[in-house]
């Protein structure tokens, strides 16, 4: 082979060698800045999930605030007293704690952070606080309140040995809410966005 010819396989190689680099770089670049691949869902997709599981909860609708979740056995739901590995047992557990609309009573959620964690695998994390305030409490309550005010207009006294306080000497938020935190991981799903790992205390 002649220098000339060497020369000129060698400029071939080089160039055949470097499109495919900038091809390469050219997709990478793609799914970096949000190309179909790594577009798999946004943050606001997340925050719209949130949105409709606090929708459905504030409505009685277990079910549809079961929808934010991974309908599968690779779903997790970890609290202080045990780890639930599918998503009919948080389901039935939820139906179980929560009998009625007025149990289940206005949630809402309060977002520190929404996050990615790798955006090309398409897992993100929520990091917040939930608040629930209890409807059926706060009408047991608003009786008890009015059954002692009749009774202080009688001029008579409940027979028990604790005080008795009304509803307006307690602190609304210590009289019908309960409170916590969460961090969630959301998966990417033919669905949308969905909540693989949830953490709440």
């Amino acid at each position: 082979m002649t220098i000339k010819k060497q020369i000129l396989l060698s400029s071939g190689i080089l160039v055949f060698f470097l499109g495919g680099c900038q091809s390469n770089q050219a997709n990478n670049s793609s799914m970096q800045s949000g190309g179909s691949v790594a577009n798999l869902y946004s943050l606001n997709d997340v925050k719209d999930v949130l949105k409709s599981q606090i929708s459905a909860w504030s409505s009685g609708d277990i079910d549809g605030f079961m929808e934010g979740y991974i309908k599968d056995s690779t779903v997790r739901f970890i609290t202080g007293k045990r780890v639930k590995s599918s998503w009919l047992q948080i389901l039935n557990d939820y139906k179980k704690g929560y009998p009625t609309k007025e149990a289940m009573g206005n949630l809402d959620f309060i977002l520190d952070e929404v996050r990615w964690l790798d955006s090309l695998a398409g897992l993100s994390q929520v990091i917040g606080r939930w608040q629930v305030i209890q409807i059926e409490k706060l009408n047991s309550l608003d009786q008890s309140a009015q059954k002692n005010s009749a009774l202080d207009k009688l001029n008579t006294k409940p027979i028990t040995n604790q005080p008795q306080k009304s509803l307006d000497k307690l602190p609304r938020n210590q009289a019908d809410t309960l409170s916590g935190r969460f961090s969630l991981i959301f998966k990417s799903t033919e669905q949308g966005p969905r909540i693989a790992v949830d953490c709440t205390w």
